[in-house]
């Protein structure tokens, strides 16, 4: 009896232990499985953290590149209006340049052709003396008279070439003059009327622009 109690309990244990086994491996395969969805959803999630990182470090760069386009825009923008305005002021002060050289050019000839009102005179006692030894020659026939000069004429009515043609002319009558006090006859004479009556026709001009 006490035998056949033995038998009976080795399969009844053998049974328990297969239960417990079986019971063992069932939680362990849930255990695995929950951890093994946690685990995918944690790399889902890093991986969403790194591309949202990537898209605003590209955000970022290129907000960066946006503001270096615009200050290098409004660098540009401002270099040039400072050489449009470095433009401008070189032109202003070479107008005023040229309009200061040209009314000094006006001065000294007004200043020449002023001097020049004794030398009429000196002229005008010369002539006289030569009609008075030589009876043939006539003061009439060269048209020898005093002729007062007027001012120049304004600035802007005169010309760089004008003013020059001018000079040459006043130089040409002074010369004139200077050749009839030495030669004292009647080519040199002449010479000096026409010369006169040359230097002349630049005031007559003037008066008829004003």
């Amino acid at each position: 009896m006490k035998g056949r109690n033995g038998a009976q309990s080795i399969p009844m244990r053998k049974k328990k232990d297969k239960v417990d086994k079986n019971g063992s491996n069932n939680q362990d395969g849930e255990d695995c499985s929950i951890f093994s969805s946690e685990a995918l959803a944690t790399e889902r999630e890093n991986e969403e953290l790194i591309s949202l990182r990537e898209e605003v470090e590209d955000l970022q760069k290129k907000l960066l590149e946006k503001d270096e386009l615009l200050k290098s825009a409004e660098l540009s923008k401002n270099q040039i209006n400072d050489i449009k305005l470095a433009d401008k002021q070189a032109a202003l002060e070479k107008t005023q340049w040229e309009a200061m050289t040209s009314k000094q050019k006006v001065e000294e000839l007004q200043n020449n052709i002023d001097s020049m009102q004794g030398e009429f005179s000196s002229f005008m006692l010369l002539l006289n003396g030569l009609t008075k030894n030589n009876p043939t020659t006539h003061a009439d026939d060269y048209d020898l008279e005093p002729y007062p000069l007027d001012p120049l004429p304004c600035i802007d009515d005169v010309n760089d070439e004008e003013l020059q043609k001018m000079e040459e002319a006043r130089q040409a009558y002074v010369a004139a003059v200077a050749a009839t006090k030495e030669k004292q006859d009647e080519e040199s004479l002449a010479a000096a009327a026409s010369a006169r009556l040359y230097l002349q026709s630049f005031l007559f001009r003037s008066e008829s622009m004003e």
